[in-house]
């Protein structure tokens, strides 16, 4: 059982709609509680789900790393 973290991998999926303002934070505040599951050897990903807003939610997003 003690090698079970690493086979597994953490999704993170946000779904947004105009939320270019907000996502930074919300994307730090991710960023940093994934790091804690790095550091316990787990993997993860963040997934921001662009509902086809009309402000800059996806460059946002890419621009902090999310897929």
């Amino acid at each position: 059982m003690a090698n079970l973290p690493h086979r597994l991998k953490l999704s993170i999926v946000i779904p947004a709609y105009n939320e270019a303002k907000l996502l930074p934070t919300t994307l730090a505040a991710v960023q940093s509680a994934r790091k804690a599951w790095e550091d316990l050897g787990w993997k993860s990903e963040v997934i921001v789900c662009d509902n086809n807003s009309t402000d800059a939610t996806g460059k946002v997003a890419r621009d902090h790393g999310a897929d």
